[in-house]
């Protein structure tokens, strides 16, 4: 049975067993050059991995009525009563068309931002191309623990609805001890380098940004790396990155 809450609402039931969403350290970080000749362009590449590592499973429900482009998407938070209540509105999925995939993204799951020096502003437009996610148990986490009288994944369809544009709903999230990656230039996965001047900079992984997923604990939800970027061809050669530390806490780094 649901029990429903006001749109936007972020206060938590003590009944609530809620997922946290701890973001790992930005990894397999490397220059890549597209186009060719005069129409080279340079981007850094990058993978992301986001854990759960909360109480409870990280599940959203996407829905659209007829005509409607876009899913609405629900969360629903699991209780210690075996039920499960409804977060409404915490966002939206929408089928995109890729070479790597086509299916259902949840839009705004994470953010990725470039930073000038220690810890600057993001640097606009150096912000990520990605336009979603597709959220899965992808990977367990290193000691993971399964709590007892809970399933051990959330309601999801791992493909997200592949090759299914008429789609009308699904399930998607992340299970209590397992984790959501992404590979470096799969799609969205880089921000462009060109124009950039040498210097220090921090790259800047974050996990529901805007907080319109409840969790347990925000504390967690970004990790970052510091990199030295440098033109040893000048500025219209291929550009040198040096990854200087990689930090689980976005401070650490900034």
């Amino acid at each position: 049975m649901l029990s429903l809450a006001a749109p936007g609402l972020a206060a938590t039931s003590g009944g609530d067993k809620l997922p946290n969403l701890d973001q790992a350290a930005p990894a397999d970080i490397r220059v890549f050059d597209r186009g060719y000749g005069m129409l080279r362009r340079y981007q850094l590449g990058f993978e992301s991995a986001t854990g759960n590592v909360g109480e409870g499973p990280l599940t959203i429900h996407g829905y659209r009525r007829p005509g409607q482009r876009s899913m609405r998407v629900d969360q629903l938070v699991a209780t210690s009563d075996g039920r499960s209540r409804q977060i409404r509105s915490v966002g939206v999925m929408r089928y995109v068309v890729h070479p790597d995939h086509r299916h259902w993204h949840f839009i705004g799951f994470a953010r990725y931002e470039l930073r000038r020096g220690r810890s600057g502003r993001a640097i606009l437009p150096r912000g990520d191309r990605k336009t979603g996610f597709c959220l899965g148990d992808r990977y367990a986490l290193p000691g993971a623990r399964r709590l007892e009288g809970f399933s051990p994944f959330p309601q999801q369809a791992d493909q997200c609805g592949l090759r299914k544009p008429g789609l009308r709903g699904l399930f998607a999230g992340i299970s209590v001890g397992s984790g959501d990656a992404y590979g470096a230039f799969i799609e969205g996965q880089y921000i462009s380098l060109g124009g950039l001047p040498a210097g220090r900079y921090t790259l800047v992984h974050t996990a529901n940004p805007d907080r319109t997923l409840l969790e347990s604990d925000y504390r967690d939800n970004s990790a970052s790396a510091a990199l030295r970027l440098s033109w040893p061809r000048g500025s219209s050669g291929r550009p040198r990155v040096k990854v200087l530390k990689r930090c689980e806490d976005r401070a650490r780094c900034g």
